[in-house]
This record gives structure tokens, C-alpha cells and sequence, in this order.
């Protein structure tokens, strides 16, 4: 009777069988491709329409608005109170910083917002959404 680890000259059989290490690999790729767009987590902010917009850059500082007033920080929430204290370690003079204010936000909250990153030396903008082609 053979022994399954010593081939025929006593010698130990060091191979390895890459066949389940890829099919765990695989199985990985596709639970990663799957949950990663869920992932993906901002506040519900519904945008004012306007004519016309231009492409953003997608590595902005992002301050979101919701319906009900509360403030993100790149999707962290922050009390209006603490907003200049947390965005000021990250503005430099002239940044932009992207205002996403839902449609239904009072104008008063959102100018607030706007003055608080204008005087920290940011340079303010309000996202809107373009009207769709009739």
C-alpha cells in the first residue's frame, strides 16, 4: 500500500493545489462587486432644478442639506454649531466646497452654510439638478 504523501522514492510531495485558492479568490471578487455599490451612503437630498450644469470634479469637499435641515460633512452628520470648526482644517483660500441643498430647505440655512465656508476663504457652489429635455 502507498503512502499519498511520499511519491514512490520516499521523497515528500510538496505541491500545492491552486484550484480551491482560485475558486475562493473568485467567490471573493464576486461578494466584493456585489456589496460595494450598497456601500455607497449619502444623505436623501432632492435638488432644485436649473438650465444648465457643468461636470463636477469628483474629489470634492461636500457639504449636503436635507429636507429637514440636518448638515453633512461628506456624509458626516455636523450640527450648524460646529460646521466652520469642521470644515476649516480642510478648506485652503479658494477650495471649492459643493453645497447640495434639497429643494425644500429653508434659503436662510442655506446662505448661512454658504457664508460660513465663504468667510473660512472657500469658494462656494450650489448644486442643482438640470432640467430634463422635453
Amino acid at each position: 500500500m502507498s503512502d499519498p504523501w511520499f511519491d514512490h522514492d520516499n521523497r515528500i510531495l510538496s505541491e500545492i493545489n491552486v484550484t480551491p485558492l482560485v475558486d475562493v479568490a473568485l467567490v471573493l471578487l464576486v461578494v466584493f462587486m456585489i456589496t460595494a455599490p450598497m456601500l455607497v451612503q449619502g444623505a436623501d437630498v432632492n435638488l432644485p432644478r436649473t438650465e444648465r450644469m457643468d461636470v463636477l470634479p469628483q474629489d470634492q469637499l461636500t457639504i449636503q442639506i436635507t429636507k429637514t435641515g440636518q448638515i453633512r460633512l461628506n456624509d458626516v452628520a455636523v450640527p450648524f454649531e460646529e460646521l466652520a470648526e469642521r470644515l476649516s482644517p480642510r478648506v485652503t483660500p479658494g477650495r471649492s466646497v459643493l453645497v447640495y441643498a434639497d429643494a425644500e430647505v429653508q434659503h436662510g440655512l442655506v446662505m448661512q452654510v454658504v457664508a460660513v465656508a465663504h468667510l473660512l476663504g472657500a469658494n462656494p457652489g450650489i448644486v442643482t439638478e438640470p432640467i430634463p429635455d422635453r
